[in-house]
């Protein structure tokens, strides 16, 4: 008899303590199951960093591309014919809108004492420039000049 008793106390005791570690086993899937979603959610913010990061460079590349060729083209075409200096930006900016009406292909210079100038051609060469600037001076401004960039 005593033997039933110690088999079924066990038995009673084994019984019941199943269900604890059922419960502690779905408390622990849910625990990683919590942690992966936790896990892929910060994956997705780094890989949307990365890419934000992968297009900043790029941008900043294409930037880089575009000022290099902006240097060389200024180191290639030093000779511009000037058709006004101005002082003050306003009325160089208002010169160059009215010049860029008649037809020209205009850009603002500005020189190392911060004139404003308003040119309608850069050219390689100083002959170049000269036949050209006696062109400007017929139909333009008869007062326009040469500016070297350095």
């Amino acid at each position: 008899m005593r033997n039933i008793v110690i088999v079924l106390s066990l038995l009673v005791v084994l019984g019941s303590g199943c269900d604890m570690f059922g419960k502690k086993k779905r408390e622990e899937q849910a625990r990683i199951e919590a942690q992966r979603k936790k896990d892929s959610i910060s994956d997705a913010k780094k890989k949307a960093k990365a890419l934000q990061l992968k297009k900043q460079k790029e941008e900043q590349a294409r930037k880089d591309s575009i000022r290099k060729a902006e240097e060389e083209r200024r180191k290639l075409y030093k000779f511009h014919i000037i058709v006004g200096s101005f002082k003050t930006p306003k009325y160089a900016t208002a010169y160059n809108d009215f010049i860029s009406k008649k037809g020209y292909q205009t850009e603002l210079l500005t020189n190392s004492y911060d004139f404003q100038m308003v040119s309608i051609g850069a050219y390689k060469s100083w002959r170049n420039a000269v036949a050209e600037l006696k062109k400007a001076r017929e139909a333009i401004e008869p007062g326009s000049w040469i500016y070297i960039r350095d």
